[in-house]
């Protein structure tokens, strides 16, 4: 399994530097893995970043030695890599809620963040399948936001808009396509603190420019795993439960499972039409991928 040993590696490597001056690309490395995917891997299995998580356990380590200990503020400050006691006492009162003075109080509330430990859940209940497909370099047109919460109610609220606004028809006018015809979506330029763009559209024709308001999104020539969502969704905008479950599965299984690693370039979920009269849509999720160097050919 081993992506499940990239992650213990990694925490470990995170687990004996807390004292130390750490960066994302230090703790990629000692996972033996590409910075990307790490970063990707990390923040789709724990749902949160790894320097969010650097941070936790920083704090939490901190609130020990304040309740626990008479070391004075700077020194721990200084210990857990803060450049002042300024800085220390911020970020600190934004977790736990009160100062680090306050923490040394007897009956204050601190919060504490224990070290992530990673296990296999073997249950056999269903297989999960994929295939591999080889896509063409394209260019996409649509409109785009940032994601920066929640992207399963974030999206909805978003394709909803656009449907209501006629930015949709727009798109479909400016791809060249029939007025109706579903728009896919595509995350990409997934950044450090976890947040992401989205962009929901369609391939274009080649040169073609983006109206006022819109956007184009240049799409690489790409290996991709791609999955099936087997539930029917009622309409565009449509989230269903299957949809959450194989983004859950392909980074806590698939990934775990495979000599696969997830690549740089967006991931797009493909919307289609499963009947004449319009009323049910399936997906499918297309993630960018390669074989880990050093294994077996494909």
């Amino acid at each position: 399994m081993e992506s499940l040993r990239m992650l213990r590696l990694a925490i470990d490597y995170v687990e004996d530097h807390l004292h130390e001056p750490m960066d994302i690309d230090g703790i990629s490395r000692a996972a033996l893995s590409s910075k990307y995917h790490f970063q990707r891997m990390f923040h789709a299995v724990t749902g949160f970043t790894i320097s969010e998580y650097v941070r936790n356990r920083r704090l939490t380590l901190a609130a020990e030695e304040l309740a626990g200990t008479d070391r004075k503020v700077v020194d721990i400050a200084l210990g857990y890599g803060y450049e002042s006691p300024e800085a220390f006492a911020k970020a600190f009162q934004r977790l736990h809620g009160v100062t680090p003075s306050a923490a040394r109080h007897r009956n204050v509330k601190l919060k504490a963040y224990p070290r992530i430990s990673f296990q296999i859940q073997i249950k056999g209940e269903s297989e999960m399948n994929y295939r591999l497909a080889e896509d063409k370099a394209a260019t996409v047109i649509g409109k785009e936001i940032v994601l920066s919460g929640d992207p399963f109610v974030d999206i909805p609220a978003f394709v909803e808009t656009i449907w209501r606004d006629g930015t949709h028809d727009a798109i479909n006018e400016a791809a060249g396509r029939p007025a109706g015809s579903l728009l896919n979506g595509y995350h990409f330029d997934f950044r450090e603190d976890g947040s992401r763009r989205y962009l929901m559209g369609a391939e274009a024709p080649a040169g073609a420019a983006a109206p006022e308001g819109l956007a184009i999104l240049p799409l690489p020539a790409q290996t991709y795993a791609v999955f099936e969502s087997r539930e029917p969704m009622e309409g565009e905008g449509e989230i269903g439960l299957e949809i959450l479950n194989v983004w859950r599965r392909v980074y806590s299984e698939w990934f775990p499972s495979t000599q696969f690693e997830q690549v740089e370039g967006p991931c797009v979920e493909k919307y289609a039409w499963t009947d004449e009269s319009r009323t049910e849509s399936a997906c499918e999720v297309w993630i960018p991928v390669r074989r880990r160097s050093g294994t077996c050919g494909v």
